[in-house]
């Protein structure tokens, strides 16, 4: 009995907060295992690299926003607060017929699901690590390591957006078989939409993004690793449903902006190295969100 309450203690918790220390010590490890440090004071332009990335200026900002979202997503955990009357109001066929089936998923599953996924986001965030073991990517370590910290930031600003305006209630809060108290207090109407899946995808497009610009690779190779890629957060994305954390629609269209943010930053970045008209800058608010400002000079 010890262990299935402590069990449905830790399915329920709130994960955001956990997210980001993993989020900041891989990001860490990055930045010391870097074989190539002295690139950091180089500019991007005019050496031959693929994306033009000011390590200066991006690098820090993107440093800053991240920890500064830890914050942010404790503060969204506190605002996504349900009580025992807000839990009353819930209504199952107020749910729509594609979403409706997860909220009385059995919650004697919750927990394995719960685990699988954390498994296969923990996988995700760490696949880039695998450009180390390319003689191009480790020409500009230190530039890629920058290009996918902005482009988790741009990801978390465009979740902070959608996560911090729209109320949905988590599926579980609709379940009457699950106790009143465990459906209620913090982070329990921030379904919309999943955090874990476009972390998760934007993570993994990344690494075929990049990938496929070092060595010019298109067609049907392309789009093989790019489907490919959709599978670790498409994992994700079924166990946080399975969890009865997300509704379906959350995960499909966490995994569809991610997968874009994934590869739209880099190939910004691309554009920028070619063309003088782009310009990308990173902002943070003094409430913690903020992300990249994209300016194009006629």
């Amino acid at each position: 009995m010890v262990i299935a309450s402590l069990r449905s203690k830790r399915t329920f918790a709130a994960h955001t907060p956990a997210l980001m220390q993993r989020y900041l010590f891989f990001i860490a490890s990055l930045l010391l295992l870097s074989p190539r440090p002295a690139a950091a004071q180089r500019d991007s332009s005019g050496d031959g690299r693929m994306y033009k990335v000011n390590t200066k200026y991006e690098l820090g900002g993107s440093l800053v926003f991240m920890t500064a979202s830890y914050f942010g997503f404790r503060q969204l955990d506190r605002l996504a607060n349900f009580n025992e009357q807000d839990v009353a109001k819930l209504n199952i066929n107020n749910i729509n017929a594609f979403d409706r089936p997860v909220a009385s998923y059995d919650p004697a599953k919750f927990y394995r699901a719960q685990v699988n996924s954390d498994f296969f986001l923990n996988f995700s965030i760490a696949s880039p690590v695998i450009l180390a073991l390319d003689r191009k990517a480790r020409k500009n370590w230190l530039d890629l390591i920058t290009l996918y910290l902005a482009t988790h930031v741009v990801d978390n600003a465009v979740y902070f957006g959608a996560a911090y305006s729209i109320r949905r209630a988590r599926p579980f809060t609709y379940n009457t078989s699950i106790p009143v108290n465990e459906r209620i207090s913090d982070a329990k109407s921030n379904s919309f939409f999943s955090g874990h899946v476009p972390f998760s995808a934007t993570s993994t497009f990344f690494l075929v993004k990049v990938y496929t610009d070092l060595h010019q690779i298109k067609g049907w190779k392309r789009l093989a690793l790019y489907t490919a890629a959709a599978i670790p957060p498409g994992m994700v994305g079924y166990y946080r449903v399975q969890s009865a954390r997300h509704f379906r629609s959350d995960a499909l269209l966490g995994l569809a902006i991610g997968s874009t943010i994934g590869i739209v930053v880099p190939e910004l970045h691309r554009k920028m190295q070619t063309n003088e008209h782009f310009a990308l800058s990173p902002y943070v608010s003094p409430l913690g969100t903020g992300g990249f400002t994209l300016n194009y000079q006629f």
